[in-house]
């Protein structure tokens, strides 16, 4: 299929710097022509510069976890927006629900890591999705609008720059059971109508799927209209789990 994708990979807190630079080594033995797709690899942050540096494929690019909300200053323990750029980062992925869930990030602390985003020379990769409590109760509509616009409000589109949004249910991550087919294509759809309402101007917008992704059940997934790849968790950490699903996209 003829559409611009991404294969992300988050490593979350997992593996060791010996282990990330071989999955390196072992990635640049594959035949990556097989694909289009734009390989993004987010390890732990503490390795980052040795990846990058290490890495000599230039279709290969990386990822922080995470940014701080302040741009600098007496904050033990951020990564600041500046660092990241220095280092030759692309991409930070912000909003992921183990964020929200286990360090209390709102939207609107999501919202001001947004801004700093949109006015830096990276690319943000945002998590939306709702809890299994809200899907049941009907809330699903409610709450990624609410997710998208109240991140969204908190910045101007002047600078043109790729924004992904990755859809990640969050019944769904590392529970190894993806959303249903079903699931996916209409909140992928509601998640496009809630974009077009919004003005991005010249910012290039992708949705991906996040959420249990493996190898039975990629190529379904990124076959449906609106999905532009995936953000890997679990099935990221093995390089042939991972090679399997990039061949798909």
């Amino acid at each position: 299929m003829n559409k611009k994708s991404f294969c992300i990979a988050n490593w979350k807190m997992n593996k060791s710097l010996n282990e990330s630079t071989d999955f390196l080594c072992q990635l640049a033995d594959k035949d990556l022509s097989v694909s289009q797709s734009k390989i993004v690899i987010c390890p732990p942050i503490i390795f980052l510069d040795a990846m990058m540096s290490h890495n000599k494929n230039h279709d290969i690019s990386f990822g922080s976890q995470d940014v701080s909300m302040f741009k600098k200053g007496s904050y033990t323990g951020e990564i600041s927006i500046d660092m990241l750029e220095n280092m030759g980062c692309k991409w930070v992925i912000i909003g992921h629900s183990e964020r929200r869930q286990m360090f209390f990030e709102t939207d609107d602390t999501i919202g001001k890591k947004m801004q700093l985003l949109q006015n830096s020379s990276l690319n943000p990769i945002l998590c939306i999705g709702e809890s299994l409590d809200e899907k049941i109760n009907g809330l699903t509509s409610e709450i990624l609008e609410k997710q998208i616009n109240s991140v969204f409000s908190s910045i101007d589109f002047k600078t043109s720059k790729d924004i992904l949004i990755a859809y990640e249910p969050i019944w769904a991550i590392g529970t190894g059971v993806a959303a249903s087919i079903n699931i996916i294509k209409e909140n992928m759809k509601l998640i496009k109508k809630i974009i077009n309402n919004i003005d991005t101007n010249n910012c290039n917008i992708y949705l991906l799927y996040g959420g249990s992704v493996n190898k039975n059940n990629a190529s379904e997934i990124f076959n449906l209209n609106n999905v532009n790849g995936f953000l890997i968790g679990s099935a990221s950490l093995d390089i042939e789990s991972f090679y399997n699903i990039y061949k798909q996209i």
